[in-house]
């Protein structure tokens, strides 16, 4: 595919005005365009550089939509920021024909003069070689590394995405970026799915599994990111109580790393027992044995829908 082919498939129309390619991916796909200064029609374009890389533009929005454009006004000294602005207009402006009448472009980045307006068009600047302190954020903000913490609770589970790094604390970027819960905790899908049998069926079992699955597709669904994420903290009593049954023993000290392969383990033995031998377990509390195959539903959902290799438990 050539290269206005494969732009006119990212942008989902017909490029506007000229342009060129000037950061590629590894395999050759348009990460970064380098536009005329007008469109074939003569509009005035103000974004020199455009980043249509798909990867790319969806990591920024994820970064814009968690505030990240207030976040960067706050991080950096205004007085670079209206530098920056200056220097990207002169450089689009320099190749505007001496005799131009009419409109012309204006503005900096994205076409504004002061502030933040657009991450997406700083961090092509950047990735083009630009010396554009908003873009070189950016980047930074994207090499970080996420977390999601997960609470178990009696009616529902708590879902947080975090970024809380020094990096991320010197930026202005702090904390949580968004929380969010499914309805089904440790109370409530053991009393809905679990009601009457001792153990379970197997149909029970399948039925939590699916109820807490679906609900946090629709989780990810609404937070792609997600799917990127690779460190995931599980906390709350249940959770403590799995790392304890892991452990075979109550002194569990600081956190804990629980393999995929040991948490399928857990399930399967405290999902088949009746809750009078379940209560044997060591490192099982008693006020746990009736809810503890539903925690196992929960973080298994989470593990298998994430294709996690293993989990902390906090």
């Amino acid at each position: 595919m050539d290269d206005r082919a494969r732009v006119r498939e990212l942008l989902g129309r017909e490029p506007q005005g000229d342009f060129e390619v000037i950061v590629r991916s590894s395999d050759g796909d348009p990460i970064v365009l380098r536009n005329a200064p007008f469109l074939d029609d003569g509009t005035p374009m103000p974004t020199r550089y455009w980043l249509v890389g798909p990867d790319e533009v969806r990591q920024v929005s994820h970064l814009e939509a968690s505030g990240g454009v207030r976040a960067a006004e706050a991080a950096i000294d205004s007085a670079l920021i209206d530098d920056a602005h200056r220097r990207y207009a002169a450089e689009r402006d320099a190749l505007l024909p001496v005799d131009h009448v009419g409109p012309r472009p204006s503005g900096g980045v994205g076409g504004t003069r002061t502030g933040v307006k657009c991450l997406h068009a700083h961090y092509a600047w950047h990735l083009a070689g630009g010396d554009d302190p908003v873009g070189r954020w950016v980047a930074e903000q994207l090499e970080l590394p996420s977390e999601v913490r997960i609470t178990l609770g009696d009616s529902a589970t708590a879902i947080a995405l975090t970024a809380s790094t020094a990096k991320s604390n010197a930026a202005g970027v702090t904390g949580t970026a968004w929380t969010t819960e499914i309805p089904w905790g440790v109370v409530n899908l053991t009393t809905a799915e679990f009601e009457g049998n001792d153990p379970p069926s197997p149909a029970q079992l399948t039925n939590a599994l699916g109820a807490v699955g679906d609900e946090f597709d629709d989780v990810v669904r609404s937070h792609a990111e997600l799917i990127d994420v690779a460190a995931v903290t599980i906390s709350g009593p249940l959770a403590n109580t799995l790392a304890r049954l892991e452990a075979g023993r109550d002194d569990i000290a600081g956190d804990f790393v629980l393999p995929r392969d040991a948490a399928e383990e857990i399930f399967r033995t405290v999902a088949t027992e009746p809750a009078t031998d379940r209560a044997y377990n060591p490192g099982l509390p008693r006020e746990h044995v009736d809810t503890v195959v539903a925690a196992c539903c929960i973080v298994l959902a989470v593990m298998r829908r994430l294709h996690l290799d293993q989990v902390m438990i906090a």
